[in-house]
């Protein structure tokens, strides 16, 4: 009788789970490979889809690219890093004793290393009204196929509720449609979680001089309309009619499966250096994981792509037993639209701050300090050294605001004292 042996975990490869098909998700997975290449590595997404890049779902609704276009992980991308992908089945639980993951449709994976990159959902307003026909959220790109739909079969204004990233960029692609906008914000600035209010009202001014009706500190208090949206009521009692509202009020951590598990958890999964969660062989990377923030010194989220990456990248080299860190998060913000690129990264309060607006109006530019190290920088118009000035800010090195005020006015790009000070940094 001939006895089949079984094969030891070391002869069959490491067994990669992956929870989530994004950014953060995407970057472990590649390399784990590179480290590992017979390690087995299973994503788990909760959507149908490739994976894809959710920055570029506004493009999409303005009709300026196809979906085909947001593909960052082709069938090539799995079949060529032998990733087994499986679609549409969002996880349920897992069991970090055990070491297994559950899912809706009835799978039960064992893991070896574990990567949560399940990112967040929309914040929604439990309002009245808010399940109408036409109240919609972006955030996956089911969600932009029924915008689109409805902007095609509607005729009416559109309300975008929130001044956020996500609202800007919808902003500028339903000016793109032509289509009659209005922007109901509850601060009292646009982007206020990257702008201080200068710089927000050279978007305004942006946004007011394409006819986008702007309410500011003003908040929703009901959506109206019998099956579907008609009109929505604010704070103050004005009535805005429109056919199709939007929301964009941020997002949360989508870490529901993982109550009861042990995992850490403050809004988001609290991380260490290495990404690794408070439960051993389990990381976490992407919008849902919480990185200590370099000057606030404590764990927040930081929902921001270049991030994700990072993280990932980071989370998926640990997985494969090559010790890598992340020293921390940054605020760090950069947005294109209406013609005018702006960087935020930082705080923007300091012990001393200096700004620069000329009488054009074409740039802007604010520098934030304190303890006698740059905390921060707003750049709009004219970006050029933001690389430059972000490595100061990470870097933590020690520099007299008279070094980087020359550049205020001139650019930092003809800053001879900045370029002494940080001559190995390649200039951008």
């Amino acid at each position: 009788m001939t006895r089949t042996r079984t094969k030891s975990p070391l002869e069959r490869g490491k067994r990669y789970v992956i929870i989530g098909n994004s950014a953060a998700g995407i970057a472990a997975s590649r390399e784990v490979r590179r480290l590992d290449p017979v390690g087995r590595i299973t994503i788990i997404s909760d959507e149908d889809t490739l994976g894809y890049s959710r920055v570029m779902l506004p493009l999409y609704i303005a009709g300026k690219i196809n979906p085909k276009a947001m593909v960052i992980a082709s069938r090539d991308f799995y079949i060529g890093l032998k990733i087994k992908l499986l679609r549409g089945d969002p996880v349920e639980s897992i069991d970090p004793t055990g070491q297994r993951v559950f899912t809706r449709k009835g799978m039960n994976l064992p893991y070896d290393r574990l990567l949560i990159a399940t990112g967040a959902f929309p914040r929604t307003l439990d309002l009245p009204g808010s399940n109408l026909s036409g109240v919609h959220s972006l955030r996956k790109i089911s969600d932009a196929e029924r915008i689109r739909k409805d902007l095609a079969s509607s005729r009416g204004p559109i309300l975008l509720v929130g001044g956020g990233l996500v609202s800007v960029k919808t902003l500028e692609a339903l000016i793109h449609k032509k289509r009659k906008v209005h922007m109901v914000i509850s601060s009292n600035r646009i982007l206020s979680q990257m702008l201080d209010e200068t710089a927000s009202n050279l978007f305004l001014d942006a946004l007011r001089e394409k006819g986008v009706s702007v309410h500011l500190s003003t908040d929703v208090r009901a959506f109206e309309g019998k099956e579907r949206i008609e009109g929505v009521r604010l704070s103050d009692g004005t009535f805005l009619p429109c056919c199709l509202a939007i929301i964009g009020k941020g997002v949360r951590p989508n870490v529901g499966f993982l109550e009861g598990t042990g995992i850490q958890l403050n809004e988001g999964v609290v991380v260490d250096p290495h990404m690794a969660t408070s439960l051993p062989f389990i990381y976490a990377g992407g919008d849902v994981a919480e990185t200590l923030d370099l000057l606030k010194k404590k764990h927040q989220g930081q929902a921001i792509w270049p991030l994700a990456v990072e993280g990932g990248r980071i989370a998926g080299s640990n997985m494969a037993n090559l010790p890598c860190v992340l020293p921390g998060g940054l605020r760090m913000n950069i947005v294109e639209a209406f013609g005018m690129r702006t960087v935020s990264v930082g705080t923007e309060e300091g012990e001393q701050t200096f700004q620069y607006l000329p009488p054009s109006r074409s740039v802007y530019r604010k520098l934030a300090f304190s303890e006698g190290r740059l905390t921060g920088f707003l750049l709009a118009g004219d970006i050029r050294c933001a690389g430059v000035l972000t490595t100061l800010v990470k870097t933590r090195i020690p520099v007299s605001p008279s070094v980087l005020e020359e550049g205020l006015e001139h650019g930092f790009s003809f800053s001879p004292k900045l370029r002494s000070l940080v001559g190995q940094v390649r200039f951008s």
